[in-house]
């Protein structure tokens, strides 16, 4: 059958197909394409073959930029060894984490957690983290599917007997840990030991940004006062003194520690804290304090850092791209916990959360950093935005002023971030300013049809519009609905 035949199959029958080197070195490496191939308009590109020739695979390349689909219902076929899954790229499905080294890991950060509520942070205590996430890194690197594997890391938490703050701790910095050696790899290809400095960093960052809670007094109640949450406010700072007394610590770590709640450093308005003028009050006070006592020379030294790395807001764009991974990962971890309040969110629930909730806290890159490269890992190979799903877009023009549009999702490639999408209409936001600034809801009264339903390919663009909202029927039914009807009749 050649690509002209009439028989097409419908597009809303097929699912593209991540036509990458890995999954062509499988076809050759098994002598097998184990699926029917079609172009994006439903026509036969080839069928399944065992002997696959090379003639065949420059046949399939040649579609690679427009795009490779397959039969949706191949999704449901059970393969011939009984696994009922589809077919995906080598390593997809290996997972990661070995179950007796990570329990390992958080039973012994649980019984820092219990150390640090009575003593200071000491140079052993110090050495012994950065032997531990040293051993998980190189575990997770040595392991030949990296890049592609499953984060199982939830599966083996929710057996591992250990308490919710050593949970956290483990949880963020594996998550973090997986974020900055895949972006790394990506941008800094073929650098491996200056990467692995810096991976060691962020993780000894991820790991201790937030002992300072365990000399705090929080309510466990998601409804904070202003004057609780201020307290919460401070621990990034406690956290940062509590390392002070260890020099084993370098100083980027701390910084990395100190500013983990502000990723997003741009000048509009955002959910930063501390605020800078507090915490740079508070870094003299401390500062003032050493220098009035012998032997304190190296701390007050750390400090004077921080405070002209404070005061001249000197930043680089990965140190920035750092905080945020930080920032990401501790989200993560919280919602996919146990709470006192709340039961944990399934994975891909607080990845739309995450998203979701993101205008005013993160930027396009930073989520991108999160969904595109180990979003699918943590949710076991399933995207959280896909074909038929309605999202909101957000777009600024010249003016600096916001746009936000409800689409339609057409496609998405290998950049979930980056879906083809058809607008449907533009909407408001309902912004709300309570302890953070947030998007409380959308005003449907203010909805415009776009006739025209004009098509956008994000992965073809280097334009400003990004996905900020996923109309989710479980998290927005309401809003949901209301825009599945409208999609109906225009």
């Amino acid at each position: 059958m050649s690509i002209n035949d009439t028989n097409i199959v419908p597009r809303e029958k097929l699912a593209k197909f991540e036509l990458t080197e890995e999954s062509l070195n499988s076809f050759r490496k098994n002598q097998n394409i184990p699926l029917d191939l079609y172009n994006k308009d439903g026509q036969i590109l080839i069928h399944k073959k065992r002997n696959p020739t090379e003639a065949d695979f420059g046949k399939l390349l040649k579609f690679e930029m427009q795009g490779v689909y397959f039969l949706i219902s191949e999704l449901k076929k059970t393969k011939p060894n009984g696994a009922d899954k589809p077919y995906l790229e080598p390593g997809r499905t290996t997972k990661l984490f070995d179950i007796e080294k990570t329990s390992r890991f958080a039973k012994q950060s649980q019984a820092l957690i219990e150390d640090l509520r009575k003593t200071s942070f000491s140079s052993d205590q110090a050495v012994f983290v950065q032997n531990s996430v040293n051993e998980l890194l190189t575990d997770f690197t040595s392991n030949p599917d990296f890049e592609l594997g499953i984060f199982n890391i939830l599966e083996i938490l929710s057996v591992a007997g250990v308490s919710v703050e050593s949970e956290l701790m483990t949880k963020r910095t594996v998550v973090a840990m997986g974020m900055k050696v895949r972006t790394r790899k990506i941008v800094n290809e073929g650098k491996e030991e200056s990467n692995k400095k810096d991976h060691l960093s962020l993780m000894m960052a991820s790991y201790l940004m937030d002992v300072g809670y365990s000399r705090l007094e929080v309510k466990q109640t998601p409804k904070l006062t202003k004057e609780e949450y201020a307290v919460v406010q401070q621990h990034p700072i406690i956290s940062y003194l509590m390392t002070l007394p260890a020099p084993e610590i370098e100083s980027h770590v701390r910084t990395l520690i100190l500013n983990h709640h502000r990723p997003y450093r741009g000048n509009g308005v955002n959910n930063n804290f501390p605020d800078p003028r507090s915490l740079f009050t508070k870094l003299m006070s401390v500062r003032d304090k050493y220098n009035r006592e012998v032997g304190k020379e190296r701390i007050t030294q750390d400090i004077e850092l921080q405070l002209h790395l404070q005061e001249n807001n000197v930043t680089s764009s990965s140190f920035e791209e750092d905080i945020a991974i930080l920032s990401l990962a501790s989200e993560y971890a919280s919602l996919t916990s146990n709470q006192p309040w709340r039961p944990a969110f399934k994975s891909s629930t607080a990845l739309k959360m995450i998203l979701n909730d993101s205008f005013f806290s993160y930027s396009n890159k930073n989520i991108r950093h999160l969904l595109d490269y180990v979003g699918s890992s943590l949710t076991n190979n399933e995207n959280i935005i896909n074909f038929g799903d309605f999202v909101i877009t957000a777009s600024v023009d010249s003016e600096r002023r916001a746009h936000f549009d409800i689409c339609l999702v057409l496609d998405v490639g290998r950049y979930q971030t980056r879906p083809k999408l058809q607008r449907i209409c533009s909407i408001n936001p309902v912004f709300q300013k309570g302890i953070k600034f947030k998007i409380a809801d959308f005003d449907l009264k203010s909805i415009k049809i776009d006739r025209r339903k004009a098509i956008m390919d994000l992965a073809l663009q280097a334009g400003t519009t990004r996905v900020i909202y996923i109309i989710d029927p479980e998290l927005h039914p309401a809003l949901h609905d209301a825009v599945y009807k409208l999609n109906l009749n225009i």
